[in-house]
């Protein structure tokens, strides 16, 4: 498990406009740095500069905190840098033997380079990894990466068959859209990022049972998320007279009085109001919306909320 990430080639040497940094003078500072650079360097011939001001053109790529490496005697066009990283991880174990680190760095390692979510995984482990390179690991018993949820496979299409369950065959008909299954499954994969964040950053044992029940309904509720029809908006419509669903609606007024940030900006626009018939939102709430799964309040028998399409503009001009 790693304590700072190194991205090559990261900084330009000429510098970037706007960009602020100090040098590093702290020897404690200097040998926690050195030992994490990949190749084993003197302290003299290297120098550490932490970066304090980025301007927004620059945040995409570089964050304050991040630490320039300069390499005396090298004349470089761009310069590695250092980043803090954060790193949480569940271990069952049960039948799980150690974490793969190699492997899971791995996850890390794509994130950084493509600005994406990574997934690496073997038969009894998985790595997530966001694009800012926080990294959670599950650890578990063989089989426990295919098993976890129904549509795992559709994100690692290990095979053909993996293949094939996500590609729409004309000459058949679908419960579920085929092509659906690999948003399922990538929502459910960032929930987990998320529990295992909340509950770690080592997650303690005697948790898998409800881990597992967790999961699960969070990517059964998912599954019931329509595809946009117009644009890329949705309607939430709440169940907050249903008796299943109104200890999770009690929670979201009482969590809106104490700070409505607390909440995703749907939950907390319903909670500021007596009646809400819907509430319009955008696909790019959809997972914040649904890491409350994780709340007691949400019932394994309803559902807080549902969705429906917007079917002419004049309907999305609403909320």
């Amino acid at each position: 498990m790693n304590d700072y990430a190194c991205l090559a080639r990261r900084f330009p040497a000429v510098g970037i406009e706007g960009v602020l940094g100090v040098p590093v003078t702290s020897e404690s500072e200097i040998d926690e740095y050195l030992e994490a650079l990949p190749v084993p360097t003197d302290e003299a011939k290297v120098k550490f500069v932490r970066l304090t001001v980025i301007p927004e053109k620059s945040k995409s790529h570089l964050r304050p905190g991040d630490v320039v490496v300069k390499y005396e005697g090298l004349s470089e066009r761009f310069l590695d840098v250092l980043r803090s990283v954060e790193t949480a991880y569940y271990n069952t174990g049960y039948q799980s033997g150690d974490v793969d680190w190699e492997l899971a760095e791995e996850a890390r390692s794509q994130s950084f380079e493509t600005g994406k979510w990574s997934i690496t995984k073997d038969g009894n482990q998985i790595a997530v990894s966001d694009p800012d390179g926080r990294l959670a690991v599950l650890r578990g018993s063989k089989g426990t990466s295919r098993t976890l949820f129904r549509y795992a496979y559709a994100v690692y299409l290990d095979n053909h068959r993996d293949q094939e369950r996500i590609t729409a065959d004309p000459y058949k008909q679908y419960k579920n859209t085929p092509s659906d299954k690999p948003r399922w499954a990538w929502s459910t994969f960032k929930f987990l990022h998320f529990w295992i964040f909340k509950h770690g950053p080592v997650v303690g044992r005697g948790k898998w049972h409800n881990f597992k029940k967790t999961i699960r309904k969070h990517h059964a509720a998912i599954q019931k998320v329509p595809t946009p029809e117009l644009g890329t908006y949705l309607r939430l419509h709440t169940r907050r007279t249903h008796p299943n669903t109104q200890e999770f609606w009690k929670r979201c007024r009482i969590q809106y009085l104490e700070d409505p940030e607390s909440i995703p900006r749907p939950l907390s626009f319903v909670a500021s109001k007596d009646q809400v018939r819907w509430v319009r939102v955008t696909v790019d709430e959809i997972d914040d919306l649904f890491l409350c799964a994780d709340w007691e309040e949400w019932s394994e028998l309803d559902d807080p909320f549902h969705f429906s399409t917007f079917k002419n503009k004049n309907m999305a001009k609403w909320n």
